[in-house]
């Protein structure tokens, strides 16, 4: 489990700009649960940039200088808190890079022993890691093409193909290209990890607010992010839904997550 938070702004900001210092501290502290590493993408025009690692986010100088610096308009940023049996090693770590996209991923996929058929084989073998989120971001670029470069439909296709064959309890995740930002939500609100979250304090609201997904739309920028820290006045995201949001423009479109 892991917790998100993709932007895209009309200038280059930092994430302390864009969701403040009290916002910063306590997204930052989510790390207490999801201490398993950290990552940070952006675009450098249509270049992504990628920092991370496997140490805990609040314990890393990197972390704090990279979060308060206007690195640029389009980016997004990962908590991880690691499924049992994947190793928290940097090559696991979100987020991950095909090309010109990006992508990080919140949730586990299960049996962890069937991973490898969730790929054709020529698509496996591009794996730089051993996790079920990179697979899942392979099969949405794998996707891609059969679809007509539509990329909200590469996305449900692939959620919908998981969901078939394997026991995701979440799909959620944020999926960027040099244009667009995609937030995905896909969950199963009854597989949250709850004697995992209930130990950690978590209260029942909480739990059952886990996976939910949340954004924010000002005149100058899009903001949206995982629960668990203070999110006063932004708009849930609908389980199954996508949200897109164009680069150029900031405008924001909710769209049903279908398979054809």
């Amino acid at each position: 489990m892991c917790r998100l938070l993709g932007y895209c702004s009309d200038h280059e900001a930092s994430l302390e700009d864009l969701i403040g210092a009290d916002g910063l501290r306590e997204f930052t502290g989510l790390c207490a649960l999801h201490g398993d590493g950290w990552g940070m993408a952006w675009y450098d025009g249509t270049e992504p940039v990628i920092r991370k690692s496997p140490l805990r986010a609040d314990s890393e100088p990197e972390y704090d200088k990279l979060a308060r610096e206007p690195l640029a308009d389009l980016g997004l940023v990962h908590l991880r808190w690691a499924t049992p049996g994947l190793g928290v090693t940097e090559r696991n770590n979100h987020p991950f890079r095909y090309g010109q996209y990006v992508f990080a991923h919140n949730g586990a996929i299960h049996p962890q022993n069937r991973l490898p058929e969730m790929l054709p084989p020529q698509w496996e073998s591009k794996l730089a890691g051993t996790t079920d989120s990179e697979r899942y971001f392979l099969l949405i670029m794998s996707r891609l093409a059969s679809n007509g470069g539509d990329m909200v439909a590469a996305i449900a296709a692939a959620a919908a193909d998981i969901d078939a064959r394997f026991e995701p309890n979440s799909l959620n995740a944020i999926l960027a290209s040099p244009d667009e930002l995609y937030a995905v939500s896909w969950y199963h609100r009854d597989l949250a990890p709850e004697a995992k979250l209930r130990a950690r304090g978590y209260q029942p609201d909480e739990i059952a607010a886990y996976f939910d997904l949340a954004y924010r739309a000002t005149g100058s920028a899009v903001v949206v992010a995982s629960s668990g820290w203070p999110q006063p006045g932004w708009t849930p995201l609908a389980n199954r839904h996508v949200l897109v949001t164009d680069r150029r423009t900031l405008k924001t479109g909710v769209l049903p997550l279908t398979a054809v």
